[in-house]
């Protein structure tokens, strides 16, 4: 299972991450007690966190329902985008529209001082694998790296991650059939409405 951490004040301003960090907002903070109690349901055996707090707060909260640790993966990091760190997407395809442009469509193109596509994708394959002794894994992580390790999953291209939206708090569950993995519920968020 892959697990998007809860809204950061950065997500709520629309502002790149990346390897930076932010804390939780209110609406985040919020959204991870009802995410815990959810993944509960799930039995989960381990979790394992991405190394940046907004992913490690967000796992920590369901290791104290479930009583498991949680285990740190650098792996599971969100894509390092380098110099548009604390900078808009809007802003920065203005700023830099040829970098954007040639970032978007060549994998193998990092942004400026930060990662291309590729390089996540091979980071995201090694976490994957640590986790792939566990029956029920929990990896919380972020967009990005959520939308690339899919990719890996399904055996898709690595352009289709932009046709996937992945919305904070989210859960997404994968089920091994023989040789090959199934995406059974997709960036699911039921738990964070209001009931």
């Amino acid at each position: 299972m892959l697990v998007r951490h809860g809204e950061t004040l950065h997500n709520a301003a629309g502002v790149v991450q990346g390897w930076g960090d932010s804390e939780l907002s209110d609406r985040g903070r919020e959204q991870v007690t009802r995410l815990a109690q959810r993944l509960e349901s799930f039995r989960p055996d381990v979790i394992f966190s991405s190394s940046l707090q907004r992913a490690l707060t967000t796992a920590q909260a369901s290791a104290k329902i479930t009583g498991l640790e949680v285990r740190i993966l650098d792996e599971l990091r969100e894509m390092n985008y380098g110099r548009w760190e604390g900078q808009k997407f809007l802003e920065i395809r203005k700023a830099d529209e040829s970098i954007y442009t040639r970032w978007i469509a060549d994998e193998a193109f990092p942004s400026p001082d930060g990662e291309s596509h590729n390089d996540v994708l091979a980071r995201i394959g090694r976490a994957l694998s640590a986790a792939a002794d566990s029956r029920r894994p929990v990896l919380v992580t972020h967009g990005t790296a959520i939308r690339i390790a899919m990719t890996a999953l399904l055996g898709l291209p690595l352009s289709a991650a932009r046709n996937f939206a992945q919305d904070n708090a989210s859960i997404n569950v994968f089920l091994r059939r023989g040789d090959r993995w199934v995406l059974k519920l997709w960036n699911d968020t039921t738990h964070c409405e209001k009931g």
